[in-house]
């Protein structure tokens, strides 16, 4: 009993209410009735206000020339390596909010480190617009093409943390089978993949020959999804194991 007065407490005084278990219920309390859930509304309209916004915010890096008409040809000639960096991230955050809005319909609970994810998830994706806009003025840069690289790449491998997390603390719908768990997985791996490895390839071969390879983030993720598809239609144990 030495060891342990307040069970000694508790075994003499049936009333008595010790202040760590009472501290340790007030904090389980706190994560059941308010840090975790099942109302997603308001998680999924913030994020999809931030996605928005970053989206909105790509094209202010580029402004109409103020030029004569005679001038306004190359003016605007001058504007076509901005325009394509923000068509670029324009698709790929695009392309991230859909897979997104893709993961929470199937996430259909909350629990703190899911928010806190989610907001790390934000804070990259509020910040494109940072790394565009260097691209776009600096696009010769290797530097350049190393910050954009990254960005895109955290906000791949955040998302795909999400997903992970979600389905390992049972936050997915249960009727997901693991296998549309594991091919949504398997859809999040290819571009930013192909953007971390565009940092290697800058450094050795320029950035330039680093930007074209962003070409083959679709391709290779269609092709790879294509043939991860194809494989489990071949193996029906794998739409079903758990």
């Amino acid at each position: 009993m030495r060891g342990d007065p307040d069970g000694w407490i508790l075994a003499t005084h049936p009333g008595y209410c010790s202040p760590t278990s009472g501290s340790m219920k007030t904090y389980r309390t706190y994560l059941a009735m308010l840090a975790s859930g099942e109302s997603m509304d308001r998680l999924v309209f913030f994020s999809d206000a931030v996605f928005a916004i970053a989206m909105t915010l790509l094209i202010v890096e580029l402004r109409v020339p103020e030029v004569d008409v005679a001038d306004l040809g190359p003016a605007l000639a001058e504007l076509v390596p901005g325009y394509l960096t923000f068509m670029l991230s324009f698709l790929v955050v695009g392309i991230v909010w859909m897979s997104h809005h893709r993961k929470f319909r199937a996430i259909v609970r909350h629990d703190q480190n899911l928010v806190r994810l989610n907001l790390l998830l934000l804070l990259f994706v509020a910040s494109i617009p940072l790394p565009t806009g260097i691209l776009g003025a600096y696009g010769d840069s290797a530097l350049s093409v190393y910050i954009y690289a990254a960005t895109i790449c955290l906000v791949g491998c955040l998302l795909s943390a999400i997903w992970i997390y979600a389905w390992h603390k049972k936050l997915i719908d249960p009727a997901l089978p693991v296998g549309v768990f594991r091919y949504v997985l398997v859809q999040s791996f290819p571009i930013p993949g192909i953007f971390l490895l565009s940092i290697p390839l800058a450094l050795v071969a320029g950035p330039t020959v680093a930007e074209i390879s962003w070409i083959l983030a679709l391709p290779v993720s269609f092709v790879i999804t294509r043939i991860y598809r194809t494989r489990s239609e071949q193996n029906p144990t794998e739409r079903t194991a758990q």
